[in-house]
């Protein structure tokens, strides 16, 4: 069986199962049948008992894309049982000859709750690992669509038939045609860096840059990603590594 994401689907055990027999009905799904299907209303929640069933999610493009496989003891559709007029995010459907789930409507379901403390913890760890996987994904996705405006923004300052070059990034400049405060320029610049893209930074001294090393902060003869020295005020001075600048603004582009 495939890996689930963190928060995807919430494993319960055999008492649970037991107990939710008292609030919904067995069902039985042929290979191919749904589930629950992408866009349709809410009305409830599925305990998976014997088979297999897999996820599957279709983009804007159409696109189907397969987000994960599931079995027996994972529920699904429970956060419909919270949400007014929600609508399916995915659709699950069988991908086993047979597959038995339990089927259980939403005020049963949260009636349930309340009869047993270790399926509402289960909910709401399964909740908090969503949270904090949307929360990874949408800083990342942030990040990228920042360092990919800046990228865009030094791509007419470079040579590019050298294989390193000197760039004079103008931040007032950057900051007047993007609206970006300083703080997320220089953060995109050093993640640029981290990449190894940029080998040597210079920033004016209207930056404040304080770096440690995690290894070993005592040491001074460190290789520095800012130089010591201060360049002209509002400019901050970038060594390019022109072939892995390009390669990572394709990359940017397309997430």
């Amino acid at each position: 069986m495939e890996k689930k994401k963190p928060g995807f689907s919430l494993k319960v055990n055999q008492e649970i199962t037991n107990l939710f027999k008292n609030y919904g009905k067995l069902k039985k799904f042929a290979a191919g049948e749904c589930v629950i299907r992408q866009g349709e209303y809410a009305n409830y929640v599925y305990i998976l008992l014997s088979g297999e069933a897999e996820v599957v999610r279709v983009d804007r493009f159409g696109n189907e894309n397969r987000l994960a496989v599931l079995g027996g003891g994972d529920i699904v559709g429970e956060m419909g049982a919270f949400l007014e007029n929600n609508q399916r995010s995915a659709t699950v459907k069988a991908k086993t000859p047979v597959l038995i789930a339990l089927e259980c409507p939403n005020q049963m379901f949260i009636r349930g709750l309340f009869s047993t403390h270790e399926l509402t913890y289960r909910v709401i760890k399964n909740y908090a690992e969503r949270l904090n996987e949307l929360n990874i994904l949408t800083a990342g996705h942030f990040q990228s669509r920042v360092m990919l405006v800046v990228g865009h923004h030094m791509e007419p300052l470079i040579d590019w038939n050298s294989k390193v070059c000197e760039v004079a990034l103008n931040l007032n400049e950057l900051f007047e045609r993007s609206g970006l405060e300083t703080w997320k320029i220089t953060d995109a610049i050093y993640n640029f860096k981290t990449l190894r893209i940029f080998n040597k930074l210079v920033f004016p001294s209207e930056v404040n840059i304080v770096e440690v090393n995690p290894e070993d902060p005592e040491r001074d003869n460190l290789e520095k990603a800012v130089d010591v020295r201060q360049t002209e005020s509002g400019r901050v001075i970038i060594e390019v590594d022109t072939a892995r600048f390009k390669e990572h603004m394709k990359r940017l582009s397309y997430c």
